[in-house]
């Protein structure tokens, strides 16, 4: 009798596609969350991308910068990122090279500062300049916060650098 049971369970077809679907459907759904998951993390990214770069841009224009110049980028660049509510920093900082020696001529921070990492002017992470020749250089970050931990990211932070030359004057002067 269990014999012929057995035979008969195994044989037996109905309700097949409803116990597939339900081993299938969690790993659909792993699949479905990751990949949005994922292509977020890489839109922040390449907001912070191009949000350096036209803060790069945009400051290479210049003559000179004060304070306001500087809050007016930062709104720019928060702008940029399309996630206000997640705390960014942005430091602009004009390096020039002089007697083969990178030096700091002025630095401006906005945002959440503790962001930032420190500054370190060095010759491997800086651009190759002549002497006399000056850089601006643009620091930016984000947090990001994953909208599903179910693939194991939390917060991160994104940090992405840009640099310019000054196009009408030697170097940037700040008021």
């Amino acid at each position: 009798m269990i014999k012929s049971l057995l035979h008969r369970l195994v044989r037996e077809r109905a309700g097949t596609s409803g116990i597939e679907f339900a081993l299938i459907a969690p790993m659909m759904l792993f699949f479905f969350l990751a990949s949005i998951t994922v292509f977020d993390m890489y839109r922040t990214y390449q907001n912070i991308v191009q949000a350096n770069g036209i803060v790069a841009d945009v400051i290479s224009r210049q003559t000179s910068v004060d304070n306001t110049f500087v809050a007016n980028l930062y709104s720019v660049f928060t702008h940029l990122q399309q996630n206000s509510s997640a705390p960014m920093a942005l430091r602009i900082s004009s390096i020039k090279k002089t007697a083969g020696v990178y030096k700091l001529d002025w630095t401006k921070e906005s945002g959440t500062a503790g962001l930032l990492k420190p500054q370190v002017l060095s010759a491997t992470t800086l651009p190759q300049l002549t002497d006399g020749d000056s850089v601006v250089y643009i620091e930016g970050t984000t947090s990001y916060t994953a909208m599903s931990s179910i693939i194991g990211f939390g917060t991160m932070t994104f940090a992405e650098t840009a640099f310019s030359r000054p196009r009408f004057i030697g170097a940037i002067v700040y008021q």
